[in-house]
């Protein structure tokens, strides 16, 4: 009886492991992705960062990878994938968008110094990326994509532009974006000249003891200004919509 039980045990054994490793059409949702090209499976996926020791992934409470051997993973907080940092530290991005065309993002903080000879990256301090930096901190998105699963790229109207161009609705959306893009600098630009005038006006009236109201082209700078922060608000963005369209015209 006892040699028979063990025998089911070991030929069961690669059963159980084969169905942790899983395959693409398996219905958990949840995995992650080794740096070998192995996808493992799993009911539960935790990203665990102990003080003073190095992060790593556990996988139903059993299973430790350590956090440089996984690509991506996916959890109920979504998918991720390894990105690198200007300073070479890994971190994960999370998917927003997914299709051929993806979007991901990774929040950093930044602190606004003009004078810390570390961490600056375009004016900033990477605070969040180098550990370094001084001044005000502020939490920041940056936006990557990728095409095709292929390698990730600044998602900017440069790159997005050249990722979609084999797409004619998709160029027409950049195309107005691009359009809206102008008249909303030049809405900027002349709301605040007729602003800076108001200003002047009320300075010199206050100057010539003219106490009273504040000059009415303030207001109208100020409305102007305001425009395209508020037209914002209730309309989506034309990127957006152009990598949607793209993704949902472009399925195989």
């Amino acid at each position: 009886m006892k040699y028979r039980l063990l025998l089911m045990i070991f030929f069961c054994l690669p059963l159980f492991t084969m169905a942790q490793v899983g395959s693409d059409s398996d219905p958990r949702t949840h995995f992650v992705g080794l740096q070998n090209g192995q996808k493992v499976y799993a009911k539960r996926v935790q990203l665990k960062n102990p003080f003073l020791k190095d992060s790593y992934f556990l996988l139903d409470d059993t299973l430790r990878y350590p956090m440089g051997s996984v690509k991506y993973y996916q959890n109920d907080n979504g998918f991720f994938l390894r990105i690198s940092d200007p300073y070479d530290r890994d971190d994960f991005a999370k998917r927003t968008i997914s299709g051929r065309i993806s979007k991901y993002y990774v929040s950093k903080t930044f602190y606004n110094n003009m004078y810390s000879p570390y961490g600056r990256y375009g004016g900033y301090g990477y605070g969040g990326f180098g550990g370094y930096g001084y001044g005000m901190p502020s939490s920041r998105n940056i936006y990557f994509f990728t095409k095709d699963d292929g390698p990730l790229q600044s998602y900017n109207f440069e790159n997005i532009r050249e990722a979609l161009a084999d797409n004619p609705g998709s160029v027409a959306l950049l195309n107005q974006y691009r359009k809206g893009k102008y008249v909303e600098t030049g809405l900027s630009i002349a709301g605040a000249a007729i602003l800076l005038y108001g200003m002047s006006q009320t300075f010199k009236s206050y100057q010539n003891g003219q106490s009273g109201s504040v000059a009415p082209t303030v207001y109208v700078g100020a409305a102007v200004i305001s425009i395209p922060w508020i037209s914002g608000l209730f309309k989506k963005d034309k990127i957006t919509q152009a990598v949607e369209l793209y993704n949902y015209e472009r399925k195989d």
